[in-house]
């Protein structure tokens, strides 16, 4: 994908987006980075509910290896974290919540990292794609995460794995 069409399809999906009354947004944040061995850009997103929960979103999209032409910032999506927890207070300088798992974890998280695609889900860690039917992690997008938080929010008692129609074995 190229970064204005990424730019693009990011704005239009954030205003299509409804969000509660008293959320505050930092983001989405997007920048094209230009230093060697880096990804030709990365996406943060932090949205605060007045509840003391937050949505953290992270993407990360590395230079395509196919041949395009120099300067195209072409990329893939490489590594990604949608986060949905209870707020750690500490914050980095950007504002955006510290980590802090053991005292802060995560009510449902997906990522696709070192460890491969995988999600965090009733408290348990790391439960890869084979253990998960009707999902395909790697394909999550970050408004497919946030409107099933939306959802999550907006019906009590309606769990992740009902709204995003996956199971874990």
């Amino acid at each position: 994908m190229h970064y204005l069409d990424y730019v693009s399809w990011l704005l239009a999906e954030h205003g299509r987006l409804v969000l509660e009354t008293g959320t505050v947004e930092v983001g989405p944040l997007h920048n094209p980075t230009f230093a060697p061995s880096s990804p030709p850009w990365n996406m943060d997103w932090l949205v605060k509910f007045h509840d003391s929960h937050h949505v953290q979103i992270k993407e990360r999209w590395f230079p395509e290896t196919r041949v395009v032409p120099r300067g195209a910032n072409v990329g893939y999506r490489k590594h990604f974290s949608f986060h949905y927890g209870t707020t750690n207070p500490a914050v980095d300088v950007r504002g955006f919540p510290l980590r802090d798992p053991r005292n802060f974890p995560p009510i449902f998280r997906i990522d696709c990292d070192r460890h491969g695609p995988h999600i965090h889900f009733h408290g348990n860690s790391h439960i890869t794609q084979n253990r998960v039917q009707g999902l395909t992690i790697k394909n999550v997008d970050p408004f497919d995460f946030m409107k099933a938080v939306n959802e999550h929010r907006a019906n009590a008692g309606k769990d992740f794995d009902a709204i995003m129609g996956f199971k874990v074995v």
